[in-house]
């Protein structure tokens, strides 16, 4: 780890000194670091010796990068700034467990909460960054939802959903007001980010092979990159550029955010290209939240919300809200969700009417949940 904590530490004074960002990259065995431009030709191993990286994000005040393993099924949480008290890609932890196949993550960097979509069980859900008070946000029509991206300011999540009816929706982060915003001329959405500052939503297609971008609420829509592309899977953006991983040519490429022009190749000879992300605070500008004054005096989940007071306390799937909706009753039942093998005691209890996938079964025999 010696040579990859030097590039690491090369890579920061450059990006600092050229004021270029840093591009954070899941690998499937690793996840990495490049600098934005390239200009070195390598990156560096952030963490290794994992088994199957997909989603990666981070929390930039607090040093942490976060992680999905959809073979070891959990996600999972390392350092990298290099003044905390961990050597680099040390302290591994594992956040979440029990998932199936967690293809997307992102982190409210405001609310403090990890939002991620499941597309084996066809569910999005949230925590608190350590992993508790799991709750399912969405589980109905949802087919295969992959990428994730949070707009904490205005308090709405955006994903992707490549299944039979293709499509791209909003809600608020709490899980209200949700809303189709892009279901037509759409096939394998793969890739979505935001652009902060002007408030465009852009999504990379792999099978119509284009980088589209709208408006938040799916208006004005236009094409940035078409014709041209092979596989596009990921994409971020940093000021006036897009960044995105390529499955069919291992790489990383970019162009002009605006037109789709100047596009260039930043990393090649990648093993596989999965998530990215670029590592820098002005993809998570500090706002003052309902959130960040005491959780929102909440007792388990403050979650962000479009809709006055623009927060909404909430409690783990299964446990109900007392009437001061601030506060969550004590749990009186075993919580549980179903996965492809066996039972895995999150978040569910006897009171919520949910589909019968959702029921524990541990020896075959239900318990902890009804059948509906």
């Amino acid at each position: 780890m010696g040579s990859a904590l030097l590039l690491v530490q090369l890579l920061v004074l450059l990006s600092a000194a050229h004021a270029l960002p840093l591009l954070l990259f899941a690998n499937r065995r690793d996840v990495r670091l490049v600098d934005a431009e390239g200009a070195r030709g390598e990156s560096a191993v952030v963490v290794s010796d994992l088994v199957d990286a997909a989603a990666v994000d981070f929390l930039y005040a607090e040093g942490i990068i976060f992680w999905t393993d959809v073979s070891e099924e959990a996600i999972k949480q390392t350092y990298w700034n290099l003044s905390s008290n961990y050597a680099l890609g040390t302290g591994q932890t594992v956040v979440v467990s029990g998932l199936a196949s967690a293809d997307g993550l992102a982190c409210d960097w405001l609310g403090k909460k990890l939002y991620w979509t499941d597309s084996e069980t066809n569910r999005i859900e949230v925590a608190n960054l350590d992993g508790t008070s799991r709750k399912v946000l969405f589980w109905m029509d949802l087919d295969q939802p992959r990428a994730l991206a949070l707009n904490p300011a205005q308090r709405y999540m955006y994903w992707t959903d490549w299944g039979e009816k293709p499509r791209i929706e909003s809600a608020g982060m709490d899980g209200s007001n949700r809303k189709v915003l892009v279901n037509q001329n759409i096939y394998w959405p793969n890739g979505l980010t935001i652009d902060l500052l002007e408030h465009k939503l852009y999504w990379a297609d792999a099978k119509l092979s284009f980088i589209h971008r709208a408006n938040l609420d799916g208006s004005a829509r236009e094409a940035v990159v078409e014709g041209i592309l092979t596989h596009p899977f990921a994409l971020t953006l940093s000021g006036e550029t897009l960044y995105w991983t390529d499955w069919q040519t291992r790489s990383i490429h970019a162009c002009n955010k605006q037109k789709g022009d100047n596009i260039r190749e930043i990393l090649s000879g990648i093993f596989s290209p999965m998530d990215i992300q670029v590592l820098d605070p002005s993809r998570q500008p500090y706002l003052q939240t309902p959130c960040g004054d005491n959780n929102g005096n909440c007792s388990h989940l403050c979650l962000l919300s479009p809709v006055e007071p623009f927060y909404s306390c909430a409690c783990p799937t299964g446990v109900q809200l007392k009437p001061d909706g601030k506060t969550c009753k004590p749990e009186t039942h075993p919580r549980c969700l179903d996965r492809r093998s066996g039972t895995v005691r999150v978040d569910l209890g006897p009171s919520e009417e949910v589909p019968e996938r959702f029921c524990c079964v541990s020896n075959g025999a239900p318990s902890g949940c009804e059948d509906t």
